[in-house]
């Protein structure tokens, strides 16, 4: 399956994140995988996002290992830009869903584990307590994509979690240049 689209929104109600990932069937239909983050768990996953994308680098450009978060500060800024040109985060999400391979009702992710390979996708497997989860493959841009709904999400719900990139450093008030 090809992905789609991915949404990550904010229910108060259950005070979670509800990620809505769509893929494109063999036969062109969509379908669709619901997930909820709490929290604890988008605390816990952040750093592991973060240390997945600087580990990436490392595999991808060895000879660059030592500026990787840096460079990941600067592949998410490169990315963001390159969605927000081509229109990606203001197209609504696709609501014609087909199939709902692990049911219509979200998992509960409990873990999230991640497989690299140098020139390859990085793959995230979220799974539940118990029962069947699933494994995405993410390029760099659509993971960089995912981190910047993640953050917009997690600001939204009011959780006070710190979803910074490395080596991107915000500016001070105080700070001016001459």
């Amino acid at each position: 399956m090809e992905l789609h689209q991915i949404q990550v929104t904010y229910s108060a109600e259950e005070d979670r994140l509800l990620c809505r990932t769509s893929f494109k069937g063999e036969d062109e239909g969509l379908q669709e995988i619901r997930v909820w983050l709490t929290r604890r768990m988008v605390q816990r996953l952040w750093p592991v996002i973060i240390d997945a994308l600087e580990k990436q680098v490392t595999l991808d450009q060895p000879l660059a290992a030592h500026a990787s978060a840096e460079i990941v500060g600067m592949d998410h800024f490169a990315s963001i830009e390159e969605i927000r040109e081509s229109g990606s985060f203001n197209n609504p999400y696709e609501t014609s869903i087909q199939a709902y391979p692990l049911g219509e009702a979200p998992i509960l992710v409990a873990n999230a584990n991640f497989t690299l390979n140098p020139n390859q996708p990085i793959r995230m497997n979220l799974t539940p307590l118990e029962g069947p989860g699933f494994e995405i493959g993410f390029s760099q841009t659509v993971l960089h994509g995912f981190c910047s709904l993640l953050k917009d999400a997690v600001k939204t719900a009011e959780w006070d979690l710190n979803l910074d990139m490395p080596g991107m450093l915000a500016p001070s008030a105080g700070m001016a240049l001459n």
